[in-house]
């Protein structure tokens, strides 16, 4: 969207659900999009979590996502409550005929995904899903070259996402699993970037220094093996436990040529003595994806403004979760597991 259309288009009214870590970071980039958006309110059944983070941006707070989408104005929500109550907030959202960004995963199982999208073509509400590496200016550009042709065609996609600690238990708990939680955004992009479905999913996974991750049935390294439709690969790594920092890198090999996304900071300098080399660690993604999670909100509001096509749609989203979970199933089972064509994804 240029600047002259901004200037004719009203900031979009929007409604934070969910003020956890990403929530909070969500509210503060709507509060801070003056031109695009206008931070309204925000819900979530901590109270006093809501009322600090109301506070802190001066808006109104609820303990119920549905009762602020009732009693305020709006013009769209973010939804980044726990994904278990996901479609239950997606449905208050359409009963109160609202746009609606939701935080990755989309579900934790296919069930209630499937659940999300019947409620969304029902309705007919816009939606858009919050994979944020597709709004980040490597990640894009690189799509970017992929699609002109830059790299000739795709053969094999290779991603490697490496967290310097593991999180909570609480946490581990609930999140699905490393495959559905952590290397989500993995699959997303290597689907993206690939331009193919996936046919058949093999993967493992061990707990090697975290031993509370198997008390969940989880593990604290994993390796995922994706045979896609046009014959390409994708090898797809996630780890928990990456003592030197964040390690975040993608490449895709092409039969004429590679493009490589590596790791980001905003400072290049380094140290040379006679000990060797000294580098400071890269940033975590919070840090790493700051300019992602901007755009994410610039371009969710630029879809509720105009009238274009969901830049992350619910069927991709759908299609994602299902190979998430098939990673997740050949890891417990032991054997490849068969992608079938799903009507609903596609």
């Amino acid at each position: 969207m240029t600047d002259e259309e901004i200037i004719d288009v009203k900031p979009v009214r929007i409604g934070v659900c969910g003020v956890g870590r990403i929530g909070r970071l969500h509210a503060e980039n709507v509060a801070k999009s003056i031109e695009r958006a206008e931070l309204v309110a925000v819900a979530d059944p901590i109270k006093s979590l809501v009322r600090q983070v109301a506070q802190a941006f001066a808006v109104h707070s609820y303990t119920k996502p549905s009762e602020m989408m009732k009693k305020e104005r709006l013009d769209a929500v973010i939804i980044a409550t726990p994904t278990p109550t996901h479609a239950e907030v997606v449905e208050a959202a359409s009963d109160s005929h609202l746009p609606v960004l939701l935080e990755k995963p989309i579900a934790l199982t296919m069930k209630d995904a499937d659940r999300i999208v019947s409620v969304v073509k029902r309705s007919g509400i816009k939606f858009q899903l919050g994979f944020n590496r597709r709004w980040d200016p490597g990640y894009s550009k690189a799509e970017g070259m992929i699609a002109k042709g830059d790299i000739g065609k795709p053969l094999v996609i290779k991603t490697c996402a490496r967290d310097p600690q593991p999180p909570p238990d609480e946490y581990i708990r609930t999140s699905g699993g490393i495959f559905v939680d952590e290397c989500i955004h993995d699959f997303d992009v290597a689907l993206w970037l690939m331009k193919s479905a996936v046919k058949q999913v093999w993967a493992t996974g061990t707990t090697l220094v975290y031993p509370q991750f198997s008390k969940y049935g989880d593990y604290d390294n994993a390796v995922a093996i994706l045979h896609f439709s046009n014959k390409g690969l994708g090898i797809i790594e996630g780890s928990r436990t990456s003592a030197y920092g964040y390690d975040l890198r993608t490449e895709v090999l092409g039969d004429q040529g590679q493009v490589r996304i590596d790791n980001w900071k905003e400072d290049s300098t380094r140290l040379w003595t006679k000990k060797g080399t000294l580098d400071d660690q890269y940033p975590w993604f919070m840090k790493r994806f700051a300019e992602a999670y901007k755009r994410e909100v610039d371009g969710f509001c630029d879809y509720v403004a105009k009238d274009e096509k969901s830049p992350v749609s619910v069927e991709e989203g759908r299609e994602v979760l299902r190979v998430a979970l098939a990673a997740r199933e050949s890891a417990r089972s032991k054997v490849a597991i068969e992608l079938k064509t799903d009507r609903a994804s596609t």
